[in-house]
């Protein structure tokens, strides 16, 4: 009889351990294991936010993985993970694929970022408008060099898959064709590169892989590469930063969002609540960008 039950609590043990064996399943919000898609461009800055979060809960174990915004949303849709990081809202053709699949997914408004326009320091090219900005992607864009002749400029970006691609064809460009002088590259920092290398480029990136001024990165390049200022055809232009995100007067500002599926005792709902909350606003607002929720100052002023 001994035996017997000594045989059924080893069985219940067994099935025990393999119901909470998969810890992408069975987690809370301060535990488990998850994955997180992320685009490039802020792949930094999420990663700055992971390793604060696993600090404070080291029960918790956060795999970031790079990609497109399509491949994340992709790969939500799929539910290869259960939350991703991107900067743009979902189209409704892609709010209609999760429905219909009944997926609750649902997102945070996080930080303010935009897309960068950079070029060499050598080129001549100190300002542009929308309206010339739509012009340099849609057809020959001819600027004055150094000793007045008239040269070419030529585009780089990232995949044809990026965000920052997405966003120039739809609100740039209105869906016009990119003219013959845009070429795509693998990654942000290979537009960063060639640009810095090469004067009379001018390329686009997502602010956030330039905006921590203590990043090794932003160090190497600030002397070769500079930001090309924006304006909206008024005279004023503005280049991206906290401030110009802020007043909203930097005509290519967008949002980050934390993206994850509807359970709300999850570790993704855990992730998405702290990089929301105060720690994780103050890592965005110490690594240049703008985040949603400022921190209230309390200022106690004595009189005598």
């Amino acid at each position: 009889m001994k035996g017997s039950l000594g045989l059924i609590a080893c069985i219940c043990l067994a099935s025990c351990d393999n119901y909470f064996k998969n810890d992408y399943v069975d987690n809370s919000p301060t535990s488990g294991k998850l994955k997180v898609y992320c685009e490039e461009g802020l792949a930094a800055q999420i990663e700055s936010q992971i390793y604060s979060f696993e600090n404070d809960y080291n029960k918790a174990d956060i795999e970031m993985i790079v990609r497109s915004d399509a491949d994340a949303i992709q790969a939500l849709y799929n539910d290869s993970c259960k939350a991703m990081v991107i900067s743009r809202l979902l189209t409704p053709e892609e709010e209609g694929q999760f429905k219909s699949k009944n997926m609750d997914v649902r997102y945070t408004n996080v930080a303010c970022s935009g897309i960068a326009v950079i070029t060499n320091v050598k080129t001549n090219l100190a300002k542009l408008t929308t309206v010339q900005l739509g012009e340099l992607l849609t057809r020959p864009f001819v600027c004055m060099d150094s000793i007045d002749a008239n040269c070419k400029i030529k585009v780089v970006f990232e995949s044809n898959r990026s965000s920052v691609v997405f966003y120039l064809r739809d609100s740039v460009i209105k869906g016009k064709a990119f003219s013959e002088n845009c070429a795509s590259l693998k990654t942000s920092l290979e537009v960063i590169e060639h640009v810095a290398k090469n004067p009379n480029a001018v390329g686009f990136i997502d602010f956030a892989y330039l905006s921590d001024v203590d990043d090794s990165l932003y160090k190497a390049n600030k002397d070769k590469i500079k930001f090309i200022p924006i304006g909206n055809g008024n005279g004023t232009y503005y280049e991206p930063n906290q401030t110009s995100f802020k007043t909203g007067e930097y005509p290519l500002t967008r949002k980050v969002y934390v993206y994850h599926q509807a359970s709300e005792f999850s570790l993704a709902k855990g992730f998405e609540s702290f990089v929301a909350g105060p720690k994780g606003q103050t890592i965005f607002l110490k690594q240049g960008l703008l985040p949603t929720k400022q921190q209230e100052r309390m200022i106690n002023v004595k009189t005598k």
